[in-house]
Formats: C-alpha cells, structure tokens, sequence
C-alpha cells in the first residue's frame, strides 16, 4: 500500500475536526459542544485539536463559516457566468434556485447561523454581511443589463428589485433550516416559478 504523507494526514485530520465540530454545533449548540466532544468523537488525544487550532473551537467556528461562505461564493460566480445569454425567465429560475440550493448545501452551517448568532464576531458579521452585498451587487448589475438591452423597464429601481428578489429566494432556505412554514405552496419549484413570473410582471415594460 502506497505511504499516505504527513501532509494529507494532517489535511485529513484537520478535515475531519472541522466536519465533527460543525456536526456537534448544528445539533448541541457552540457552548453546549466541549473540546472533549470533538476530540472524543474522532477518536483522538484531547490535546490534538489545539494543534491544528490553537485558538480552540472559537476558531474552528470561524473557520467554518468562511470555508462555507468561499465555497458559496465560486458556486455563485459559475451561476453569473451561466445566465449571460439565457432567456430571462430560465436565467432568473437559475439564481433563485442556486441560492437556495447553495444555503442548504451546508445545512449544518446554515443552522448554526441560525441558533448561534449571538455568537458571531465582528469579523463572522462582517464576512457574512460582504457575502450578501456582493450577490446583491452582482444581481444589481445582472439586471442593469438586462435593463439597458430593453428587457426590463426604464425606470426600474434594480438595485431594490435585486434585494427583493434574493430576499425572496432565502425566504425558502430559511423556511426550510428553521422547519418554519414561509411559504404558500408546499413545493420550493413551485414557489419559485411563481415568484419569477410574478417578479417580471412587475419589471417588463407594460
């Protein structure tokens, strides 16, 4: 059997502390999850998280959210790329659907959010506030095109329009991770279709 290098084990392992802390704070909470937890539930020594995070499991929380958050974002930006030439409605069905696909991709992290905010640090707040910025300034500019090829209406606010349309799109991701029912219809599809083609009704010229 081939050698596994230092390197792929240590990645291994650090891979393997994150996933367990984000399964433990999903399901017990940050304070209700000790280093011990983590370490036991791995199998490992309880000095072995230290190594690979000397800032403890304050650090490894905020490791998981920014992991989660990058991975988002390239999603994203292959989501923008994609709708550049698509009709409007199927590019519309697109991002409301990916967004809602991507927040739940990582239930674990999207419910720690959730219950733990109060946890979050400025630098967490931050990220997640740059995060959100930039898919509303993406959309903004998305629509802007659109706009200008007179697809949409003059005088639509698509800086407003951007932030309510997303809004909409994690209205269902929220339902969904808080088990909370937001919705009108039992089927996200459904719902969606009936938000975009409600959404153009109020953007196209008349």
């Amino acid at each position: 059997m081939p050698r596994i290098k230092r390197s792929e084990q240590a990645a291994a392992t650090r891979e393997k502390l994150l996933e367990t802390a984000k399964s433990l704070f999903a399901e017990k909470g940050y304070h209700g999850t000790p280093v011990r937890a983590i370490n036991r539930s791995i199998g490992m020594g309880d000095g072995i998280l230290y190594h690979y995070f000397p800032g403890g499991k304050r650090e490894m929380l905020s490791v998981l959210i920014r992991e989660s958050f990058e991975r988002r974002r390239e999603a994203l930006g292959h989501a923008h790329r994609a709708v550049e030439r698509m009709e409007l409605r199927d590019a519309l069905l697109l991002f409301i659907r990916r967004l809602y696909d991507l927040l739940l991709a990582d239930l674990a992290v999207a419910k720690i959010l959730i219950r733990e905010h109060e946890v979050l640090e400025l630098e967490e707040t931050l990220l997640l506030s740059e995060w959100f910025e930039e898919q509303f300034a993406n959309f903004s500019a998305f629509l802007d095109k659109r706009r200008a090829g007179g697809e949409l209406r003059a005088d639509l606010d698509v800086t407003l329009a951007a932030r309510q349309f997303l809004t909409m799109g994690m209205q269902a991701g929220v339902s969904k991770v808080t088990g909370i029912p937001m919705l009108d219809v039992p089927e996200p599809d459904r719902y969606f279709e009936r938000t975009v083609d409600f959404t153009l009704n109020l953007w196209r010229n008349p």
